[in-house]
């Protein structure tokens, strides 16, 4: 969902991280294929918990909800690898909405996406086939956990190159992702990955089927689907240091796109909230493990 917010091209050497001054995941280290218990669920748990308990105490809200559960089979999920509570539309609302979204992209992109065969589309597609390869490892190695089963099954991923010299990708409901081709022209295999594993993390979390005024604001959406992209491309076998150089690079070269508005965080909150020792420690162990017996990106 615009991750790069269309920053221009123009990548320059990567420069040391400061320390992280953001709270959100927690003090202890969530080992590999473990269900999360840290305190980044805390986080936004406590928030919805809050948000919902206001409308269960406001009348007006009570209606709603009661005519959403009965007449549009909307329910309460948890998101996988954070565990956090969320309120979304049916499977067939989600569907529905889908298919009107992707009609809707390939009327407006019509003429503008590149073939199939084109290298930019055969890498970008090889980069989001190790990314869905990575999920469903760790859905394999935690069946029990929240990324397997409703929140895995039902998508049908595919990603699709905008011919546009901008650096800028963005996902739809069901697991389409559009990305332009100045991102692919910009950036290595490694920070590509991060830019994929975001949109499929806005994607398993159901972030764009969500009764989100209730539940949860963009900003902190936003800083899910980075915490889960960074599990998605670690196990993927990326790099996952690559993504927080990225963050801070971005940081460094484009201030005017840095210091984020109602609906994305500062640059500066993303890189720090995914330095964080105890959330870096989580996603290294994973990209330890995969890439154990495999060259590493």
């Amino acid at each position: 969902m615009n991750w790069y917010r269309r920053a221009k091209l123009g990548i320059t050497s990567f420069h040391n991280l400061t320390n992280s001054t953001t709270q959100l995941y927690g003090n202890t280290i969530i080992p590999t294929c473990k269900p999360p218990t840290s305190s980044f669920q805390r986080y936004y748990n406590v928030d919805s918990a809050i948000a919902v308990a206001s409308g269960i105490v406001v009348s007006s809200w009570i209606g709603t909800l009661s005519y959403m559960f009965c007449y549009h089979g909307m329910r309460i999920v948890n998101v996988p690898f954070t565990n956090r509570k969320c309120l979304i539309m049916s499977t067939m609302m989600q569907k529905r909405l889908g298919d009107f979204i992707l009609e809707g992209c390939m009327i407006k992109y019509k003429g503008k996406l590149l073939d199939e065969k084109d290298p930019h589309s055969v890498r970008a597609k090889l980069i989001l086939k190790n990314i869905i390869q990575g999920l469903e490892r760790q859905v394999k190695c935690n069946p029990n956990s929240n990324a397997s089963g409703y929140y895995y099954d039902g998508f049908n991923w595919n990603i699709l190159v905008i011919d546009n010299f901008v650096m800028d990708a963005f996902c739809i409901p069901g697991g389409t992702i559009f990305i332009c081709v100045g991102t692919l022209q910009a950036l290595t295999d490694g920070e590509v990955s991060a830019v994929i594993a975001h949109e499929v993390g806005h994607v398993v979390a159901r972030h764009l089927v969500e009764f989100q005024h209730m539940l949860l604001n963009r900003r902190k959406r936003e800083l899910e689907a980075d915490y889960i992209g960074l599990l998605l491309m670690a196990s993927a076998g990326y790099n996952p240091r690559i993504a927080v150089e990225l963050w801070k690079n971005i940081n460094l070269s484009y201030p005017d796109f840095s210091k984020g508005d109602h609906d994305h965080p500062s640059i500066e909150e993303r890189a720090n909230s995914l330095a964080q020792a105890h959330v870096m420690e989580q996603a290294l162990t994973i990209y330890k493990e995969v890439t154990l017996h495999r060259p590493v990106n």
